[in-house]
C-alpha cells in the first residue's frame, strides 16, 4: 500500500514544513513530489496533510505514517551502513625476537605497524581493497637464542613452528625458511673510562683482558651468548666474574659506574659513546660482525587465504623494520 520512499517523503516534509524544500532535499521536482503524494492518498483513500498550511499540518492518517517513518527509517539507515561499510579482517602475526637488544628499536616499529590498516597501505600504492586488513602482533615469549648452534628440543621445535616471523642474528642453511636481511652490526665491548685506560688506549680488547673484568650479560646461558661462543670459548678464556642483567639501559649504567664490562651491538651504545659516558672497543683486531635477519616460512604450492594474508603482513612489515634499523646509524 505504501513504500519506503513515501515514508522518506513524509519525514522530510515534516522537517522542512513545505513541498518546495522537500522536493529540493529529495532531488525531485515539486510536480513529481505532489503527484507521488496524491497517488499515495488515492491508495489510502485519505488525505495525509492539510493543504495551504505553513508549516504543513498532518492529518490523523498522515500522523500514523509519520510515526512509522520515524521508527523504520533510522533502522534502515543503520542496516544499510552495516551492509555497505568495509569488513575488517584482523590477522594475528606471531612474532619472536632472539636478539635481546633488538627490543629497544623493534617494539616501536611493531606498535606503529599494529595500529595501521593494511588497506590504507595498499591504497597508497594505488590498489583498492573491498575490506580492511589489520595486523595484530602477538609476541611468543620463549627463548629462541642459540637455536642455530645446537639441536632444538621437542618443545623448542614446537615453539618455532608456532611463530610466523623470528628476528635473529643466526642463519641456518636449507632449513625451509626465508631469511630477509635487516642489517649488519658489530658486537662491541663497552667499558668505563677507567677500564679503558687500563688497556693502554688500544682500539680493541683481547680475550685475555676479560680475565680482570666482571662481564655483564643478559640472563642467558653462556652457550647462547656471542661473547662466549665467538670470542672467549675459542680462546679458552673465562672472565673474572659474570653478572646477569636483564635490561640494556641498566647494563650501560653499570658500565658507566665502573661495575663491569658489557658486549652489545654497536648501535645500542652509539649515543652514549658520543656523550663520552662510556667507551666502546672492538672484540679482537678483526672485530665481530653479525647480520640481523627476519626469518619466516616460504609458501610453496597452493596456499589458503589466511596464509596469503599472513605473508602479505610480513612482507609489508619488513621494509619498515629495515628502515628503522638503518635509522639507528643515521646520526653516528
Amino acid at each position: 500500500m505504501f513504500e519506503i520512499k513515501h515514508l522518506k517523503t513524509l519525514a522530510t516534509l515534516a522537517d522542512t514544513g513545505n513541498i518546495r524544500k522537500t522536493a529540493d532535499l529529495l532531488f525531485s521536482s515539486q510536480s513529481a513530489l505532489s503527484h507521488q503524494i496524491k497517488e499515495l492518498e488515492k491508495r489510502l483513500n485519505a488525505r495525509l496533510f492539510i493543504r495551504n498550511t505553513s508549516p504543513v499540518q498532518f492529518t490523523e492518517t498522515g500522523q500514523v505514517l509519520l510515526e512509522l517513518a520515524h521508527e523504520i527509517l533510522p533502522n534502515i539507515a543503520r542496516a544499510n551502513a552495516a551492509l555497505t561499510q568495509p569488513k575488517e579482517n584482523i590477522t594475528t602475526l606471531k612474532l619472536a625476537i632472539a636478539c635481546h637488544a633488538c627490543f629497544q628499536w623493534l617494539l616501536p616499529v611493531i606498535a606503529k605497524f599494529s595500529a595501521q590498516s593494511l588497506a590504507a597501505q595498499e591504497n597508497h600504492q594505488g590498489t583498492k581493497k573491498a575490506s580492511t586488513e589489520k595486523a595484530s602482533i602477538e609476541f611468543v615469549d620463549d627463548n629462541f637464542s642459540g637455536f642455530a648452534s645446537q639441536p632444538p628440543s621437542t618443545q623448542q621445535q614446537t615453539s618455532h613452528q608456532q611463530i610466523d616471523i623470528l628476528f635473529t642474528d643466526e642463519k641456518v642453511v636449507a632449513d625451509g625458511y626465508i631469511y630477509q636481511e635487516i642489517g649488519q652490526f658489530e658486537v662491541v665491548a663497552v667499558l668505563s673510562k677507567q677500564q679503558a685506560k687500563a688497556l693502554n688506549n688500544n682500539c680493541y680488547i683481547t680475550a685475555a683482558d676479560f680475565r680482570s673484568f666482571t662481564l655483564l650479560t643478559y640472563p642467558l646461558s653462556s652457550d647462547k651468548l656471542d661473547i662466549f661462543t665467538l670470542f672467549l670459548v675459542p680462546a679458552k678464556i673465562s672472565p673474572s666474574k659474570v653478572k646477569q642483567v636483564s635490561n640494556s639501559h641498566v647494563m650501560l649504567q653499570m658500565v658507566a659506574a665502573n661495575m663491569g664490562v658489557a658486549t652489545l651491538p654497536d648501535w645500542l651504545v652509539s649515543s652514549l659513546t658520543q656523550q663520552s659516558l662510556v667507551t666502546r672497543k672492538s672484540l679482537g683486531k678483526q672485530g665481530i660482525y653479525k647480520t640481523l635477519y627476519a626469518r619466516y616460512y616460504k609458501l610453496i604450492g597452493p596456499t589458503t587465504a589466511a596464509e596469503a594474508r599472513r605473508l602479505q603482513i610480513i612482507e609489508t612489515l619488513l621494509p619498515e623494520a629495515i628502515q628503522a634499523f638503518s635509522a639507528l646509524y643515521a646520526s653516528t
